[in-house]
């Protein structure tokens, strides 16, 4: 990249903090014009229908970043600030669309379903994956604030299970969050859910029993305790707004929550690692996730679906990603795999042929 491509960049994901922006306007229109409550629907419409259509003519950017510009990029205090306003924007919006709960109880069901719909949407890219990226990070303070926005929408286990269970098991049958070859989406998302509050669990009370606190539902437990901060956001909403803003968080929160498992059925759909002469499972490789290097959807994702330099390089900040050839490519962002996904013949008529063409050594 030219000095001016790293440096519109590096401003590209400056986008992120404003998908949150539809459901605020399209709320704010239903609330203000009941006529017009359709609009609650908007940010599921922006969100899943017209960005994917947007960022196929926008094209592809690929990047091949040194060590020492990865360094640099890592270090950037303007792209280390993007997820804590992203995380922020979406706890504002979440506290928002508490307190218009009983404004939205108003509305005809349909269009009570369109924002609960549009909420869990953008909660599944700015608590979700915005708290996949921090806690990556280095420091405590990242981590931390990581899963707070995961336990936002109920799914803190997920700061245990993905960085300390995912990362190391990806590719093999006793990872719940890879898709095996013709597993459809329907079967894997409930595998995936509950796979993930099972491991974060087993693998905080395995850590208990090795220290000086025994027992594993105890208040040193992280899984207890981002679960514990999920039942305390509840709380208030039940407070703030009554039991219809519990069910709005909940099915909410469920619904991040399987947004984000159909990404992780698209990322490592059909790959898998093999074993050494030894018997030894072979090391994580750009290989084992499948990549899209769309321009738009990956400014909004904050470099998400750069996945196979993430996992290869999981302490990399999002904007340090490199694009890999070796990698499968997948045929669309996201968003259009995900819609696809939900069609099982078809996603496997389109996905096969790439993968069967795909080799892993």
């Amino acid at each position: 990249m030219t000095p001016l491509q790293t440096h519109l960049y590096r401003l590209s994901f400056w986008l992120a903090p404003l998908v949150a922006l539809p459901f605020w306007l399209g709320v704010t229109r239903a609330l203000d014009a009941p006529a017009d409550a359709w609009w609650t629907w908007w940010a599921a419409i922006v969100v899943q229908g017209i960005v994917p259509l947007l960022d196929m003519p926008l094209g592809r950017v690929v990047t091949r970043f040194s060590r020492d510009q990865q360094a640099a990029l890592g270090r950037d205090r303007v792209l280390r600030a993007v997820p804590w306003v992203c995380g922020l924007v979406w706890l504002a919006t979440l506290a928002w669309a508490i307190f218009v709960t009983p404004r939205i109880m108003q509305l005809p069901a349909l269009h009570i379903v369109g924002f609960v719909l549009s909420l869990g949407i953008v909660g599944g890219i700015m608590a979700i994956n915005v708290g996949h990226e921090l806690i990556h990070r280095k420091h405590k303070m990242e981590r931390f604030f990581g899963g707070v926005l995961l336990s936002s929408v109920g799914y803190g286990v997920f700061k245990v299970e993905h960085v300390r269970g995912h990362h190391l098991r990806v590719g093999t049958t006793a990872d719940p969050a890879t898709a095996r070859l013709n597993e459809s989406a329907y079967a894997f998302v409930p595998r995936a859910i509950v796979g993930t509050f099972h491991h974060a669990w087993q693998l905080e009370a395995d850590r208990l029993s090795r220290g000086s606190v025994k027992g594993f539902a105890r208040f040193g437990n992280e899984a207890l305790l981002w679960i514990l901060l999920s039942a305390a956001f509840a709380s208030i909403a039940v407070v703030v707004s009554g039991w219809a803003a519990l069910a709005v968080f909940l099915f909410g929160g469920l619904i991040a929550i399987i947004e984000l498992e159909l990404v992780d059925y698209i990322e490592h759909y059909g790959l898998s690692r093999g074993t050494d002469a030894n018997g030894a499972m072979l090391p994580v490789r750009y290989e084992h996730s499948w990549d899209y290097s769309g321009w738009f959807t990956n400014a909004l994702l904050i470099n998400l679906q750069r996945h196979s330099d993430h996992h290869a390089h999981g302490g990399l900040a999002f904007a340090a990603l490199n694009s890999h050839p070796e990698a499968p490519q997948l045929p669309a962002n996201y968003a259009t795999m995900m819609k696809l996904a939900l069609i099982p013949p078809l996603y496997r008529r389109i996905i096969h042929p790439r993968l069967m063409a795909h080799t892993i050594p």
